[in-house]
């Protein structure tokens, strides 16, 4: 008897291996069809004055926020060795990012934030909705706070902080005078934690271990969260993002703040508002954002959660941005070898005596102030691994025109290509070596040449300051919207590298260099299980 062959149904073929494939085949396709159509859109209408940076061929949006994800300091250097004078734009998986010259930094710098938004800018950035950042949008407070309570006070918090740090290297650094491995952005990390916690939440939570684990914590599943999702597609992060481990623990971090926090911030708040209580300079428990936060929040803003959720932020602002300095400038101090670590060492006797007895007394109220060979190897180093690749960034809330014609519609997210411009051979000769003292030489050949002019001639110093914005240095922002805290963060990192150089030696693993630093998206990354060796050094002085 003959045997017929099976006849397999249409639903049995859709589900053949086959079927499947084709299915699949066809749905990639079809998506990344519409994928390039949207990049196309706008490329050409809604930015189509712009030219295209990166990539010549606008292909698919989510390769292009890939090849942005992993390449964008590459990207950007050559685009504006590209287009340099003109406006460019590259494409991420939120739109095109368009990049100014140069040219019209000044113009941006002045356009108000309800035009061009910078905390719009960077909430987008560090997507605010899935790591807690969007309350910057509504609330200044951690700005304000900075500016005008924290910045001013500095000379009086040196010397709680210098008790911080060394409680902290007591705790967190070898003691002995044999070499022993270490783990740099580990150890950093904890001290800058615990330094910044005097100035941020006061004696009473410095030491707490869950206000320490937090306040490092936080920073870590931020960036873990943010690097993930924006290298998705915008549709997928929603679906991807209750999956991600770093944001349940982000959302956790901010639940142990306000839990920790917000009893004491409420005992403060119903204490001012009794007219009990208000925070005073000559007491210890008082200078503090914590209770200056108490004091002078209003509104919806007095309330203990939205204060502690003030207090992790600038917590985040703190530790990420001395904690990257720190790492980076051992980095580069030991990869210079002894010469420039032996200068800095006799610039620091020089401020403090040989028996270290003079740094308390010395004349003037911050002594990190007079280091200024330090001040330039941090410059220096920021220069070459900057925090981030892009800086000026605006969110434009209608539509605006720029003097030269350039037209940014409402909606579209900006920025300057600050790391090109500053590595540029016409603004730093030879930027691809580091030189330490770059720019200690540059202030001292200006003091030599406006000597006897009075202000002027300090004006033309401070311009060489790690915490001085320039046109061409914009790690820091510029003009009236640059970052508040920068002169707190010249502080921590210096008070931090004293200890380490007056009392430590460092030096790199056997057979191996400076640790690479690597980019994503647009942020730098240091490997946080890189590994040093560290040893008490037998002669060294505490200064504090």
């Amino acid at each position: 008897m003959d045997l017929e062959p099976p006849i397999l149904s249409s639903r049995q073929g859709f589900y053949s291996p086959f079927g499947v494939l084709s299915v699949l085949f066809v749905a990639i396709t079809t998506y990344f069809a519409l994928d390039t159509l949207s990049t196309r859109k706008i490329v050409r209408q809604k930015l189509r004055h712009v030219p295209l940076g990166g990539p010549a061929f606008p292909g698919p949006k989510s390769i292009l926020n890939l090849i942005f994800a992993w390449k964008a300091k590459s990207l950007l250097q050559d685009s504006y060795t590209k287009f340099k004078t003109r406006a460019f734009q590259l494409i991420r998986s939120d739109g095109g990012v368009v990049v100014l010259p140069l040219s019209l930094l000044e113009e941006l710098a002045t356009i108000p934030a309800a035009t061009a938004s910078p905390q719009g800018a960077l909430e987008h950035d560090l997507l605010g909705r899935y790591t807690g950042l969007d309350l910057i949008i509504e609330n200044r407070l951690h700005h304000a706070i900075v500016q005008r309570k924290l910045t001013p006070r500095i000379p009086l918090l040196i010397p709680t902080m210098e008790k911080g740090v060394a409680t902290a290297f007591d705790a967190f650094l070898p003691q002995s005078e044999d070499w022993m491995e270490f783990q740099p952005y580990q150890v950093l990390g904890r001290i800058s934690a615990r330094v910044a916690a005097e100035p941020i939440v006061g004696p009473i939570f410095s030491d707490n271990p869950v206000w320490l684990d937090v306040a490092f914590d936080y920073t870590e599943n931020l960036f873990k969260t943010i690097v993930v999702l924006r290298s998705l597609p915008n549709w997928m992060q929603p679906l991807v993002y209750p999956l991600l481990p770093s944001y349940w623990n982000g959302k956790k971090n901010l639940n142990m703040a306000k839990q920790l926090l917000g009893p004491q911030i409420h005992e403060y708040i119903q204490k001012s508002n009794a007219g009990e209580w208000e925070p005073k300079d000559n007491k210890a428990e008082d200078l503090n954002i914590l209770s200056w936060l108490s004091a002078m929040a209003k509104g919806r803003d007095r309330s203990p959660d939205v204060i502690a959720h003030v207090l992790v932020l600038v917590a985040l602002a703190s530790v990420h941005t001395t904690l990257l300095r720190m790492v980076n400038v051992l980095y580069d101090i030991t990869a210079a070898g002894p010469a420039l670590r032996d200068e800095l060492l006799a610039e620091i006797t020089a401020t403090g005596g040989e028996d270290g007895a003079g740094w308390a007394k010395t004349k003037t109220k911050n002594p990190y102030g007079e280091l200024h060979r330090l001040d330039s190897v941090l410059r220096e180093s920021q220069r070459i691994s900057p925090p981030t690749t892009l800086g000026m960034k605006r969110l434009f809330n209608e539509d605006y025109t720029f003097a030269d014609g350039t037209h940014i519609p409402k909606g579209t997210y900006v920025c300057l290509p600050i790391h090109a411009i500053e590595n540029d051979a016409a603004h730093t000769p030879d930027p691809e070596r580091f030189d330490g003292l770059r720019s200690f030489r540059a202030r001292q050949e200006e003091e030599k040449l406006l000597a006897g002019t009075g202000s002027r001639a300090a004006n033309a110093v401070d311009e060489f300051l790690f915490s001085t914005p320039t046109r061409t240095g914009l790690n820091f922002g510029y003009g009236k919207t640059a970052c508040p805290g920068r002169f707190f963060a010249s502080v921590v990192i210096k008070m931090v590298l004293v200890k380490m150089l007056t009392e430590y030696e460092f030096k790199f693993m056997p057979g191996t260099g400076r640790p690479e630093n690597y980019m994503v998206h647009e942020f730098l990354f240091t490997l946080p299980w890189q590994k040093m060796m560290v040893r008490r050094r037998s002669d060294g002085v505490a200064l504090f």
